[in-house]
């Protein structure tokens, strides 16, 4: 019998405590990579863009506000339409806090597990197109 086994999912929760250390608020990350990959590259890229936009123009609220849709969007494709729903309500407009807080989640956790999965699936895709 030839057996395979699914990858490429991401099992996470982000727990975000209060200053006592009273977790408040719990969202699940369920990813299946196949599923967010084209959306998640498309996010980063325009998130990396209006990064870029906000150094040069740290004042001018168009650009801060495309920063933020560009944050929200990644988170949406993170945490679902309803978890950054949680996120942002529980942060209740202070986006600079939020994205410190969460930031550091995405990159650390989310992020290297994306960029592992596209890896192996590329060389999954060369050992099986080489013939």
């Amino acid at each position: 019998m030839y057996t395979v086994t699914r990858k490429n999912e991401i099992h996470e929760e982000l727990a975000i405590k209060n200053l006592k250390g009273e977790t408040e608020l719990v969202l699940p990350v369920d990813l299946h990579i196949d599923s967010i990959l084209a959306q998640y590259n498309r996010v980063r890229r325009i998130l990396g863009e209006a990064q870029h936009e906000a150094r040069q123009h740290p004042t001018d609220e168009k650009t801060l506000e495309a920063y933020g849709a560009a944050v929200v969007a990644l988170f949406e494709v993170i945490f679902g339409s309803d978890g950054t729903k949680k996120l942002t309500d529980y942060y209740n407009g202070r986006w600079s806090e939020m994205l410190e807080d969460v930031a550091p989640f995405v990159v650390e956790c989310i992020q290297p597990q994306v960029e592992y999965a596209m890896k192996a699936r590329a060389k999954a895709y060369q050992r099986y197109t080489r013939r």
